[in-house]
């Protein structure tokens, strides 16, 4: 998996004011959680965390953070952005270990031509993403389902899939991944 190197400065100051400021300066406050500890208050440049993001496209990336010569390794968990104008205010970063197990949500991706479309029928993805844990650097940019087999009224349910060396699916309750549904008329 790709990491992102990104270098940033801390911060003391906390509130509306300050992260206006930051903003004004053309940087973004950002804040770097870890399971019981206190935030690491920081601030990044907004133009070369949406580059890197664009050369990747893949939301579950590993941020490699420079922060006052610490290197820390993160995960995006959210991203505010203005409501109009869609510019960044503020990223929460989650510190990850290297050796600890992490839940992430992973997007699906079909593979192959399904036998229901060839007769007319319509593939249709009911669920988008899948919650998988692993390590950090296992972390796949997509969970492939293959459909080649699936007919016109059938489904690929979660109990379907098998776990990867790399990774465990993580689900309570069987459900419906992907159908072909007939098309109307």
């Amino acid at each position: 998996m790709a990491t992102i190197n990104l270098n940033a400065s801390s911060r003391n100051n906390t509130g509306k004011g300050v992260a206006r400021k930051i903003r004004r300066d053309g940087l973004i406050p950002a804040s770097i959680y870890r399971d019981g500890k206190a935030p690491t208050l920081i601030t990044i440049d907004p133009n070369v965390l949406t580059l890197a993001f664009e050369k990747t496209g893949n939301p579950n990336t590993l941020v490699k953070i420079s922060v006052d010569g610490n290197d820390k390794t993160c995960l995006v968990r959210e991203v505010q952005r203005h409501p109009v104008s869609g510019v960044i205010w503020h990223v929460d970063f989650y510190n990850v270990k290297d050796d600890e197990e992490i839940s992430v949500s992973v997007p699906v991706r079909t593979v192959g031509r399904a036998i229901g479309t060839r007769m007319g029928g319509s593939l249709r993805l009911i669920v988008r993403e899948l919650t998988i844990r692993c390590l950090p650097g296992n972390i796949p940019s997509t969970i492939d389902v293959d459909v080649t087999d699936l007919d016109i009224g059938k489904f690929i349910r979660m109990s379907e899939l098998k776990d990867s060396d790399n990774y465990k699916l993580v689900f309570k309750s069987d459900f419906n991944i992907v159908t072909v549904v007939r098309k109307r008329g």
